[in-house]
């Protein structure tokens, strides 16, 4: 499928418009967050079918938000805020991964296959957009997730005790919902890829996923811990 072709905006529109609407309908998305999530959502189904990967990210994500919501507002009263996603948290979750299939339509045209030797430019940027998503995905079922283990968080900086919900907070649990979250990418990517006709290897994407997932997050609480 060529970027940008007339069917591929109607249908990324039609697609974009049912979930911005259905967001805000369920109040996943605030009426500003779901115009920011139209926007973002159709440019990157426009490009080709990993843009579906956007889709996957914010319907497993919504899911881990709301579920046992009461239980975990009790454990960190920032919880409730995370909920409803306004514009600036669309954005952080999609901004970038749209980037790289921009630049990819533009310079390169329609989804190839990933191939280091033959295409590395393309494939850089493919593997680029699977690895943003499966951070973001990791790291929001660690902390959507996570926050319900057990055991008490430690701060991954000073490996201190902290209480649930701190930033840079982690758990056993936590890092397996990252690794589950990178797993959910990879394995989206790679169906994807099938539907477009394009060679996969799916342990390959599969477990690329699951390291991005993993230590994108472990980064990231890292960098956020107090």
């Amino acid at each position: 499928m060529q970027p940008f072709e007339p069917t591929a905006m109607l249908r990324a529109f039609a697609i974009a418009f049912f979930i911005a609407h259905r967001g805000v309908k369920r109040k996943s998305l605030t009426p500003h967050g779901a115009v920011a999530a139209s926007v973002v959502g159709f440019l990157s189904i426009s490009c080709g079918l990993r843009g579906f990967l956007l889709l996957l990210f914010y319907l497993v994500a919504t899911k881990a938000t709301k579920y046992k919501s009461v239980m975990k507002a009790s454990l960190d009263e920032t919880a409730d805020d995370s909920a409803c996603r306004g514009p600036s948290q669309v954005m952080a979750c999609s901004a970038l991964g749209v980037m790289f299939q921009i630049i990819h339509a533009v310079y390169f045209g329609k989804e190839q296959s990933i191939d280091f030797i033959e295409k590395p430019n393309q494939s850089f940027l493919a593997c680029a957009l699977i690895a943003h998503h499966a951070t973001s995905l990791g790291d929001t079922l660690a902390s959507e997730l996570g926050i319900l283990a057990k055991s008490q968080p430690i701060l991954i900086t000073s490996w201190k005790k902290v209480p649930p919900g701190t930033n840079g907070g982690v758990t056993a649990v936590g890092m397996g919902f990252s690794a589950l979250g990178g797993l959910i990418i990879g394995a989206g990517a790679a169906i994807m890829d099938m539907l477009s006709g394009l060679s996969v290897n799916l342990v390959s994407f599969a477990l690329f996923g699951l390291v991005c997932g993993t230590l994108g997050s472990v980064i990231d609480s890292a960098f956020v811990s107090p």
